[in-house]
């Protein structure tokens, strides 16, 4: 089987990375976790000092991105992408650099109110995150698949990515 990429989109504390974390132990070959947040945690936004620097490590951080998925995609490793990307030129940026492979855009949700007490309940999430990006129109793109995670646990959302690219 070609290795496969698996982009998991959507808003903070929605799932994501437990359902990539759920996707790597159930992985055929081994498979890269690879998430916009380890580039973005490289910075601190508040020692940023005005919009331009904040524009410019954001910058920074999507071209890291796509470099090191530029050179996973060059590898036989799954790949499993965790994005809360609204910035859909950066967003279709990535699927670019993943075009060479089987590429599945998954979006994981929850209702607002289950994603607040999420947030809530996380000590590295600020209040008012989960609904400043729940009705972004980023997240109404064409998807393979959609997760509901209020109604199923990181392994049962794991097991229907599975079976929509026909790995189980």
């Amino acid at each position: 089987m070609a290795p496969t990429a698996i982009v998991l989109h959507g808003t903070t504390s929605a799932g994501k990375s437990s359902i990539a974390k759920a996707l790597q132990a159930t992985a055929p070959v081994p498979a890269f976790h690879i998430s916009l947040d380890a580039f973005v945690t490289m910075s601190n936004r508040r020692d940023m000092r005005s919009d331009a620097e904040r524009a410019q490590a954001y910058s920074i951080h999507c071209e890291n991105l796509r470099t090191t998925l530029a050179r996973v995609v060059q590898t036989h490793f799954d790949i499993v992408l965790d994005l809360v990307l609204r910035d859909e030129v950066q967003m279709d940026a990535c699927l670019n650099v993943l075009r060479g492979r089987p590429t599945y855009v998954v979006r994981v949700w929850a209702p607002l109110d289950v994603l607040e007490e999420r947030e809530r309940s996380r000590d590295d999430r600020a209040p008012g995150m989960a609904r400043e990006q729940v009705g972004h129109p980023a997240y109404r793109r064409a998807y393979d698949l959609e997760v509901d995670t209020s109604l199923c646990n990181p392994e049962e959302g794991a097991v229907a990515v599975r079976r929509l690219i026909g790995s189980i």
